[in-house]
């Protein structure tokens, strides 16, 4: 008889990762006890890609493990990119579970996120393969859930009023990001001189 583990996925664009994100999924591990989250970074994140330049993959990727490197409950992982073209999250999952055949699925979603599901491909398959976790977020939560995740296991605490769009702003700006993003992928985003255009 195989134990299952609950496995959180928090999927993005992460463009670029900020503290908010860790601690979305610090706090989730904490109040439902995952054994473990994997973090997917978009290989092509559709729904942005064609309102606005995506920075390129490979830094996104470096900067999410940047950001989870000292949090050992989590991994990134470069699924999405092994998959190839658009990222959707229904195919990831579809793909993790052939990798991670006794775990059950928990799908960890900020509000602003989960508030837009139903523009995603399949969301039926998403709901199917996973049990959805809505964390609420500062400045969302007037906006009402779409009844397909009237089942969502909705979590309160997180109060880091932070976005990757802020920040991209107040980078090209040339702005402090200090309080939104650790040391190590400002450094990144320097040295690589990412977000100046």
């Amino acid at each position: 008889m195989h134990k299952y583990i609950k496995l959180g996925v928090f999927g993005g664009s992460f463009d670029p990762p900020h503290k908010a994100h860790l601690e979305l999924v610090k706090l989730v591990v904490e109040k439902l006890e995952l054994d473990h989250v994997l973090v997917t970074v978009a290989n092509d994140p559709w729904q942005k890609s064609v309102i606005r330049q995506v920075t390129d993959s490979s830094h996104r990727l470096e900067m999410a493990r940047l950001l989870f490197s000292g949090y050992s409950d989590a991994t990134v992982t470069d699924i999405e990119f092994q998959l190839g073209g658009e990222s959707n999250t229904s195919e990831t999952l579809r793909a993790l579970r052939s990798n991670y055949q006794h775990a059950e699925f928990y799908l960890l979603l900020g509000y602003d996120t989960a508030i837009a599901i139903e523009t995603w491909r399949n969301p039926d398959l998403v709901l199917n393969q996973s049990q959805v976790v809505v964390v609420e977020r500062p400045g969302f939560t007037d906006i009402e859930l779409p009844s397909i995740l009237s089942s969502a296991i909705r979590i309160k605490g997180l109060n880091l009023d932070i976005s990757s769009e802020n920040i991209r702003s107040l980078l090209k700006n040339e702005e402090t990001i200090a309080d939104a993003i650790p040391q190590g992928i400002r450094n990144y985003i320097a040295k690589h001189g990412l977000y100046r255009e």
